[in-house]
């Protein structure tokens, strides 16, 4: 309840006080996922609806932020000392194919992006086990409301699980992509993604796996094997890493820390005040994420996202009561 009447706070005062002022260090950062030419793409149930969005509204949102003075920066930008503000930074969690076709419009605007890759998928070229669930569900004639419900369920194993309860329910066959809509990036792909000036890759561990679900050792290695991979792939290892469905810990944090990463994102939609040197850089392993919904919620997120108070207020208490034990209810 509270949580909701803080959320009509900030939306009432951000259609009243539209030209708020943001501070010289504040930082907003929008979570996308899959990338569509259009919504009508989406009639074919071949990947989960539940985030996709359009290159319009990748567009809508940049030439806003534009309009509100942003500027836009990487998770390098961030690690590097960047407090320049106030700025927006543009994330795109999986590594879904359909992300290159984001390039065009990256370029036509001269702003950059961070793609989060989750490099188990990119080395075995299987779809992500949410749009498979989705896929062969509907195709069995399940209702949508129920396979979001066995998808939030499903977060609680591991990824080996899902893979396994999914050729249970469906037959190895299901896990390949159907087509360009829902296949990972090859990682020739990635490599000449890497490449583009406007890109940065970032670590979204090995098998998306919620890090809070797994121990401590795990959650090293999932971080450390995608970071790995990305060197290898690339030739960069990455300044920043977004933990799979928003889930993070203290342990998880050191974890990123101890895998070389400076620059953390999460599912909690606050805006951030970027950390200056010492002891305060720990919170740059735990920013807020505003998640890019489609169907018109993006401007909804955007609007709540420039409010003058901003959602999360009480920014280290959100920190603190951060679902440890379960998943947010957020596929990133």
């Amino acid at each position: 309840m509270r949580g909701k009447f803080v959320k009509a706070i900030d939306m009432a005062l951000a259609r009243v006080l539209p030209g708020a002022r943001l501070g010289g260090r504040d930082l907003v950062i929008y979570a996308f996922h899959s990338v569509l030419p259009g919504l009508e793409a989406l009639g074919e149930n071949l990947i989960d609806p539940y985030q996709p969005i359009t290159l319009a509204d990748i567009e809508s949102v940049i030439v806003a932020l534009k309009r509100r003075g942003l500027r836009f920066v990487t998770g390098h930008e961030i690690a590097a000392g960047e407090r320049r503000g106030p700025m927006a930074w543009l994330t795109f969690d999986d590594g879904y194919a359909n992300n290159l076709a984001l390039l065009p419009l990256l370029r036509r605007h001269g702003v950059p992006a961070t793609i989060f890759v989750a490099t188990g998928h990119v080395m075995s070229g299987e779809a992500y086990w949410w749009d498979v669930l989705y896929r062969e569900g509907m195709r069995r004639g399940r209702a949508p409301a129920d396979l979001a419900r066995e998808r939030e369920a499903m977060k609680a194993l591991a990824p080996v699980q899902i893979r396994a309860r999914l050729i249970a329910m469906f037959g190895e066959g299901a896990l390949r992509p159907v087509g360009e809509i829902d296949r990972p990036m090859h990682p020739e792909e990635l490599a000449r993604l890497a490449r583009v000036p406007l890109i940065e890759i970032g670590n979204h561990t090995h098998a998306h796996s919620i890090l809070t679900r797994v121990d401590k050792e795990a959650s090293r290695r999932e971080i450390a094997a995608c970071s790995a991979v990305l060197a290898r792939i690339t030739g960069r290892a990455p300044a920043s890493i977004a933990y799979p469905n928003g889930n993070f810990s203290p342990a998880v944090m050191e974890a990123a820390r101890s895998a070389g990463l400076e620059i953390g994102v999460t599912c909690l939609p606050f805006r951030n005040r970027i950390a200056g040197d010492g002891a305060e850089e720990s919170a740059n392993l735990a920013l807020g994420r505003f998640a890019g919904l489609r169907n018109g919620a993006i401007r909804r997120e955007l609007a709540l996202s420039l409010a003058p108070l901003g959602l999360g207020i009480a920014r280290s208490r959100r920190i603190t009561q951060c679902n440890l034990r379960g998943p947010i209810t957020s596929r990133a």
